[in-house]
């Protein structure tokens, strides 16, 4: 490993700063608490000379070079590439607080100065508050981006592609359970290969193998399939009622705590396969016969949870595999259609609307068990979670 100073001519990095792309992704990092900003710059004469002589690399064909705008600390990590590499090398282009840490040496964040190392060695940064540093690179010696791969969180899927409001990031691509939510989507502008048509749950991997390999993912919610009966209380009558004719202030009985108004309803569309696979983000079907609580079947997306107890210790392995620990709704353990052998993957190919619901409560974080088609008891959805994570039409 060594360091280089004075990598650029002063008029170089000014230079940098003035880019437009250089402003626009400055611009996307303000809106984090915490990340990284990736792009690329078209280099001049000067800036290639000076890297060329000043790192010792043959960039006579290199018309870019990758840039990253940080805030926050990096975790200790050895950087990975799209392809193999020998070594790692980094322009700081502002002063910052912190240190870099590598290879049992801590060096200051200055401008304008390098570091060059092996590929394989772990290092990080610590202590550098919340100002951004804007870098050149991490590239290797081909002018390709190498470094940590990152996960990020965002409250909806609007939000994933305009890298707004973003709620965190992990430098893996083990999904978390991010502001409690289990399920997630990832959004189309993601640069990974795993699949933008199925929801994942936290503790499952993501494919990547480096830097280029970036997700941006939102939360996906529980639904009911449109047709599905709510118990309700109508002009003092019990009465089940069609999900997509609730409105706001129907009363909704519950399991636990009498009847409920419904303050929040979402509306939104699935599209559903035609195969037996046991995945979350599709429809299942919840059968009279293997359910004897409901009066007609009962068709639900697969994380969507019917409220059980007991249930088996099978059953709860499953449920810690999928979401790492066990959840419980009104005394009960929920457990989520995808994982209940009761349930058969309904495999009617199609696009379908579904709804769900959200009834009052001092905490926003909280659902409760409701009565579906006869008797069922299912979960409901919590109110921020439908107002702000479901991704659904608010109706």
């Amino acid at each position: 490993m060594r360091s280089v100073e004075s990598i650029l001519n002063q008029s170089d990095i000014e230079y940098i700063f003035t880019l437009q792309e250089v402003q626009t992704a400055k611009n996307k990092l303000d809106t984090f608490k915490n990340g990284n900003v990736y792009f690329t710059i078209k280099i001049t004469e000067s800036i290639r000379a000076n890297l060329q002589s000043r790192f010792g690399l043959s960039f006579t064909d290199i018309s870019t070079v990758p840039m990253r705008w940080i805030k926050g600390d990096i975790a200790p990590h050895i950087d990975n590439g799209s392809t193999k590499f020998e070594n790692t090398y980094l322009v700081y282009l502002n002063d910052s607080l912190g240190q870099f840490l590598i290879d049992n040496n801590s060096y200051p964040i200055t401008q304008n100065t390098g570091f060059v190392f092996d590929e394989g060695i772990y290092h990080s940064t610590v202590n550098t508050g919340t100002e951004p540093r804007l870098l050149i690179g991490p590239m290797n010696e081909f002018a390709d981006p190498v470094g940590i791969s990152v996960i990020y969180y965002y409250p909806s899927e609007a939000d994933a592609l305009a890298n707004t409001n973003e709620l965190t990031n992990y430098g893996n691509y083990v999904i978390q359970p991010v502001s409690g939510n289990l399920f997630w989507r990832i959004a189309s502008n993601s640069t990974g290969p795993s699949s933008q048509s199925i929801v994942y749950t936290a503790g499952n991997t993501l494919v990547g193998n480096g830097l280029t390999q970036i997700y941006y993912i939102y939360p996906s919610a529980v639904c009911f399939l449109e047709g599905t009966t709510i118990l309700c209380n109508i002009d003092g009558n019990e009465k089940y009622v069609p999900v997509e004719k609730l409105t706001n202030n129907t009363l909704v009985k519950t399991s636990l705590n009498g009847f409920k108004k419904v303050v929040a309803l979402g509306k939104g569309e699935i599209i559903n396969p035609d195969n037996d696979e046991r995945i979350e983000e599709r429809l299942y079907k919840c059968s009279t016969k293997k359910y004897p609580l409901l009066k007609t079947d009962l068709y639900i997306t697969g994380c969507h949870s019917i409220l059980e107890f007991p249930i088996s210790e099978k059953q709860k392995e499953d449920i810690i595999k999928h979401l790492g620990k066990l959840y419980v709704t009104d005394k009960k353990y929920r457990l989520m259609a995808c994982l209940d052998e009761r349930s058969e993957p309904w495999n009617s190919k199609g696009t379908y609307t579904i709804y769900h619901f959200a009834l009052e409560n001092d905490d926003d974080k909280q659902n409760y068990g409701v009565y579906a088609n006869g008797g069922l008891l299912v979960e409901t959805c919590s109110i921020r979670t439908l107002l702000k994570r479901s991704n659904m039409t608010i109706l």
